[in-house]
């Protein structure tokens, strides 16, 4: 696919479709928190949940810990950690991600509803930025199209849409041996 014709869907549910086809580690890691995403149309709103549930989360076991201070004995422990607050399996599934695979979540959670993100997550890769370039590609089908003719596309999106065909590539080789 040349880079000039790369489009991404101006619909956020098709456009996070999209993103999960195109990049296989994207799908790996929201199918994690979601399951199954074809079988889940709203798999957006699943992983933007997990993300927002993983903060609110965090915020309630610090207020826990600050309100009841773990104890030293080991069998009281695991007796306290069972009194406090307790997370959906979606939660869980994203708060045991990597630092790397959660930045990466939270963008492609975007897609799903609000999220806190910020370019101080750019920490990725190579799959990384190719991810990256595909939602540059998405958020630029958002801008309206009156406002942005195609004919002044950004030309930063479309070399990083070259960019990420090339890693896309790449990547569904070595996911396809």
């Amino acid at each position: 696919m040349a880079a000039a014709t790369v489009q991404a869907p101006s619909d956020v549910y098709r456009a996070a479709d999209w993103l999960a086809g195109r990049h296989p580690w994207v799908r790996q890691l929201v199918e994690r928190i979601a399951g199954r995403i074809d079988v889940h149309p709203d798999w957006p709103d699943t992983v933007a949940g997990a993300v927002n549930g993983h903060l609110a989360h965090s915020a309630a076991w610090a207020e826990y810990e600050d309100r009841f201070p773990p104890p030293d004995d080991d069998a009281a422990f695991w007796e306290w950690q069972e009194r406090g607050p307790q997370a959906s399996r979606e939660v869980q599934a994203y708060g045991v991600m990597s630092s790397g695979e959660k930045n990466l979540v939270r963008l492609v959670a975007t897609l799903g509803g609000r999220v806190a993100w910020s370019p101080m997550d750019v920490s990725f890769d190579q799959r990384g930025a190719a991810v990256l370039a595909d939602w540059l590609a998405v958020v630029h089908a958002q801008l309206p199209a009156w406002l942005y003719p195609a004919a002044s596309d950004d030309a930063l999106v479309v070399r990083l849409a070259a960019v990420s065909d090339a890693v896309n590539g790449e990547g569904v080789a070595a996911f396809s041996r």
